[in-house]
């Protein structure tokens, strides 16, 4: 007799915890829709930033004395949030607009499966509204279809994170008389997908949309001797893949396509860019009514007066009446050689005064103007919670920046470092962090990577305790950047590296948001050059035997090569104590910010020997004005190495930001 098996019982528990967290869930969603209806005759926006971080900073306390880290909870709720605020402004649309159907034709690109089919029960199954699909075979006949009545909607790819902008749809409604009505992001997540019985040493040919192969460039030329074919749309790569008996064959498309065509994941993350996502647009004949309770967006086109400081002037127009344009896009004219047509996406309702205004003032400067659409902005951004709320952890036991004089002007002949070049202090912004300014941020991380297990615990450590970047020290190779680069995405914090060699910038800063220069290598040229033609913000250490005018005129030179995104960093100088081997420079942080407009942080795990003063001269370092620190971090056996182990940096954070 067999046997009882000891996981059962714990299985049954656990579905039976899950079937409650899904009803809890749907009473969560229908309350988040009664908070909507109560706002209905109200001008309340819906979102309200100062309750949600009041909500997740309350969730995330109540967590910890039930043993769940802050960072899991915030991003658990931070899903719940996003689904509250879309269902809401779904219903705040759908009221303002009742002469929607409940059942709708969607036109879209390819077949059942393609990334434009997939987006498009996204998006209108968010507004509970039954699809009739018509797939079609190129953005022409999807316009045609809506003007011409055959469809309702159309939904149309319109710039990827990856590859950029479809210029072929761009071009597309510079000619029709359609609506933009809506707008939608998705995550693309290529796979190479094939028959359950292929194997990648047997391919001989990979179909992929042009899109597709521009996005998974490096993957496919990976592929030696794989025959490499352009579809229409990744549907007709999948169907064509799923046709072959041979096995011989496979597409790029989505898990969830492939499955439609009986085809099975090979590979994953076939991107360029790791973090692949496309954003799509609705068209329909008639505009939509935007209520106020939501957040909208227009999207319109002009034309320029042939002159210099024609588009300036134009955008001028938005600045001063305090519109943020959040994309600018240019095409040529067909028939108008070397003349633009500008798209611009403006966050504001077509309907609210300052856009009237402005629309009204760009009639009176522009050749031609037109609004494409007005429609609300689906762009949910996490909730900004505090460092503070991270490090405030109940397990352990807590001055402002000094204002400085700067120069009364500006001269064009100055240094670009200077603050005569620039009064005001530079800015650097990685995935919604600010380096500079009045805040303060901690990058910190593992001083040498280990396995992938360890390098995503000290990720978690670094998110759990207010790290706003995730840092890995040493020389990586591909396989460490790599894991570095997963394990920030996976706690959702920028990722910084060092770089060592010209050469290798490229590679570095495909798999890097940061990148970091060490004293060493200060006065490396070569190396400031490759940085100076890069698009990432670059830390640039300052060595042990330089001055202050050597570390400035190295950033100079990167900021000479076109790069304006230079951090500055103390580290440490050599001194005649020779026990504590560097001594760090707390001085150089006031100089430094009254000579230049850059951000400073300061490294004191590199300039302190012993862990004991770490603590100190971090809090010193935040009260001399330092913009942040750059913290390494090592395991709590490993006494030898620099930096702290997990619960001195812990301590750290609750004292600094406590």
């Amino acid at each position: 007799m067999s046997q009882p098996n000891p996981l059962d019982p714990i299985r049954k528990a656990i579905t039976q915890v899950d079937k409650e967290l899904l009803a809890l869930l749907a009473r969560r969603r229908e309350l988040s829709l009664d908070v909507a209806r109560t706002k209905a005759d109200a001008v309340t926006p819906v979102r309200d930033s100062e309750r949600e971080s009041a909500l997740l900073t309350r969730l995330m306390g109540e967590g910890r004395t039930l043993g769940l880290d802050g960072q899991y909870i915030s991003r658990l709720f931070h899903t719940i949030i996003e689904d509250s605020v879309l269902r809401q402004q779904a219903w705040f649309q759908a009221r303002s607009n009742p002469e929607q159907p409940p059942q709708t034709r969607v036109a879209y690109l390819g077949a059942k499966g393609s990334y434009s089919y997939l987006a498009a029960h996204n998006y209108f199954g968010r507004r509970d509204r039954a699809l009739t699909e018509l797939g079609k075979a190129s953005f022409e006949a999807i316009f045609e279809a809506v003007e011409q009545g055959q469809a309702d909607h159309g939904i149309l790819p319109l710039e990827n994170t990856s590859s950029g902008s479809i210029n072929e749809v761009f071009d597309l409604l510079q000619h029709t008389n359609l609506h933009i009505v809506g707008e939608t992001t998705e995550t693309i997540a290529h796979c190479l997908l094939v028959r359950p019985e292929a194997r990648l040493e047997t391919l001989t040919t990979v179909y992929a949309h042009p899109q597709v192969h521009t996005q998974c460039s490096r993957f496919l030329a990976s592929l030696n001797g794989v025959r490499q074919e352009y579809c229409a749309s990744s549907a007709e790569a999948m169907e064509r893949a799923a046709a072959d008996p041979s096995g011989h064959s496979a597409a790029i498309g989505s898990e969830r396509g492939g499955a439609l065509y009986g085809l099975t994941v090979l590979d994953t993350e076939l991107a360029n860019q790791k973090k692949n996502e496309s954003r799509f647009i609705v068209v329909a004949r008639k505009p939509v009514e935007v209520p106020p309770q939501v957040p909208a967006k227009t999207t319109l086109i002009m034309a320029t007066g042939q002159k210099p400081g024609a588009l300036v002037e134009a955008l001028l127009v938005l600045r001063d009446l305090g519109i943020n344009m959040s994309k600018l896009e240019s095409r040529p004219i067909h028939g108008n050689p070397w003349e633009e047509m500008f798209y611009l996406d403006v966050e504001a309702n077509v309907h609210s005064e300052a856009m009237q205004s402005a629309l009204a003032a760009l009639t009176r400067i522009t050749r031609f103007i037109k609004v494409l659409g007005c429609y609300p902005c689906e762009t949910i951004l996490p909730t900004e919670l505090d460092s503070g709320t991270y490090a405030d952890d109940p397990r352990l036991e807590s001055s402002p920046a000094p204002t400085l004089p700067v120069p009364p002007q500006t001269s064009a002949t100055a240094p670009l470092y200077s603050r005569a070049h620039k009064i005001d202090d530079t800015l650097i912004q990685v995935k919604g962090l600010t380096l500079g300014g009045e805040g303060f941020v901690t990058l910190a991380g593992p001083e040498r990577l280990g396995s992938e297990t360890e390098t995503l615990e000290a990720a978690r450590v670094v998110k759990e305790h207010g790290g706003a970047v995730l840092q890995g020290g040493g020389h990586l190779d591909d396989d460490q950047l790599a894991l570095l680069r997963r394990a920030g995405d996976r706690v959702s914090l920028p990722v910084l590296t060092e770089v060592h060699h010209a050469h290798e910038v490229a590679a570095v800063a495909a798999q890097s948001d940061l990148l970091a220069i060490g004293g060493d290598n200060m006065q490396n040229g070569e190396l400031l050059n490759a940085v100076g033609q890069t698009q990432r913000p670059v830390l640039l250490k300052r060595g042990p035997l330089a001055s202050l005018e050597a570390l400035l005129e190295s950033a100079e030179r990167i900021l000479a090569a076109g790069n304006q995104q230079v951090v500055l960093c103390e580290q440490g100088v050599r001194t005649l104590d020779s026990a504590q081997g560097h001594t760090l420079d707390l001085t150089a942080i006031p100089k430094l910010k009254r000579l230049t407009h850059l951000p400073v942080v300061v490294d004191p795990t590199q300039a302190v020997a012993e862990p004991a003063l770490v603590q100190p001269m971090a809090q010193a370092a935040k009260a001399a004005g330092a913009h942040g620190l750059l913290v390494a971090l090592h395991p709590a056996d490993d006494e030898g190495a620099a930096g702290l182990d997990v619960e001195q940096y812990a301590q750290m954070m609750k004292t600094l930001y406590c």
